[in-house]
């Protein structure tokens, strides 16, 4: 998880701080580490894998992840370095690494 000590299925999001701010530092440091915004992405659980005991606290529901761009423009990401984040490093990954037609 987004945390040292993270125990899946017994840590409580709340409890150990897991926020959205949380994330969005994380995906920052990833971002800085590697100087650029290239190499972070978005994998979220909210399509019903594990659910919201799995995510940050303020995240209630998928519609939450909307709230994420806002942070990153708050912080100083540019339009292109969220479009990186939520979609287009996982397309370019994708799109490099399955199998072509």
């Amino acid at each position: 998880m987004m945390v040292p000590g993270w125990v899946r299925g017994k840590s409580d999001p709340k409890a150990m701080g897991v926020s959205l701010k949380l994330m969005i530092n994380n995906i920052d440091h990833i971002c800085q580490l590697t100087g650029n915004s290239r190499h972070a992405a978005i994998g979220s659980d909210l399509d019903g894998a594990f659910g919201t005991e799995q995510c940050p606290y303020d995240l209630d529901t998928i519609a939450d992840l909307q709230k994420v761009p806002d942070k990153l423009t708050e912080i100083g990401y540019s339009v292109t370095d969220i479009e990186n984040i939520l979609s287009n490093n996982w397309v370019r990954f994708l799109k490099k690494n399955l199998p072509s037609r």
